[in-house]
């Protein structure tokens, strides 16, 4: 497992990518190409832990750290998700403290959490990790709280505050539909929303990211304070790459 806990401790800002298909050819190129993290979309992509534990393993054989974001905020996603490997988790939908402590208690064994434990997964080396594996995995597993409404911007320093929590992540698609701006990134209110958490987020020293689909913003937030950057995902990137093709072999 290549630690979350470790980028953030590096050089930042770096990016990453959000994966729903179920390429793990696609997560080894990521990784060649210098991107240093990948989140398994599972709340939105179309299989489930078969899968995810190749892709974990396709990741990290190309230096990626391998994120779950579960489909929810729920004990046994969170719980097979980890045991597979998975460096942390994205809990989506999160819009309150009390939801923010949740995740954490769900991604710590006791005494820190009510992760249910299991000498002979993958994550624990399938036993060769011993006893220690419990420490460790309390002290390196990340768990970050995904942003993604209103409710969660007027509750977002609370949230921060959540003891154990790694990170807060900002999701804009949502946040925008939230709004009722029908997904418009571009929309004032939106910018506005992410880059002020951004800059709430820095002045609090809480490692920040967000999922970034336009490189101009990206540069904005990055300038804000934003510490990490999802850029897009898979299947969108293949779609944008088609039809830069077209457009620059046939000028279509």
């Amino acid at each position: 497992m290549i630690s979350f806990h470790s980028l953030l401790a590096g050089e930042k800002p770096f990016i990453g990518t959000f994966i729903q298909s179920g390429s793990p050819e696609f997560l080894e190129a990521a990784g060649y190409a210098g991107f240093r993290f990948a989140a398994i979309d599972l709340e939105h992509a179309y299989y489930g832990t078969e899968t995810l534990v190749q892709m974990i393993r396709a990741g990290e054989a190309a230096g990626l750290s391998m994120l779950a974001r579960v489909p929810a905020l729920d004990a046994t996603w969170i719980k097979k998700s980890l045991d597979m490997g998975a460096a942390g988790i994205i809990v989506p939908n999160v819009d309150t403290p009390e939801q923010a402590a949740e995740a954490v208690s769900l991604c710590r064994f006791v005494p820190g959490g009510t992760r249910g434990a299991c000498p002979g997964v993958r994550a624990n080396l399938y036993g060769a990790g011993g006893g220690e594996y419990y420490e460790n995995a309390n002290r390196e597993t990340a768990v970050m709280a995904l942003i993604e409404s209103p409710e969660g911007v007027r509750n977002f320093d609370a949230i921060m505050r959540t003891p154990g929590l790694t990170a807060v992540f900002l999701g804009p698609v949502d946040l925008s539909v939230s709004m009722g701006l029908r997904g418009d990134l571009d929309a004032p209110e939106v910018h506005g929303a992410l880059l002020d958490m951004v800059k709430r987020a820095a002045q609090a020293g809480m490692p920040v990211g967000a999922l970034g689909l336009s490189a101009a913003f990206a540069r904005e937030l990055f300038d804000a304070g934003l510490d990490f950057l999802a850029y897009g995902i898979d299947t969108i990137l293949m779609y944008q790459t088609c039809c830069s093709i077209l457009r620059d072999v046939l000028g279509q």
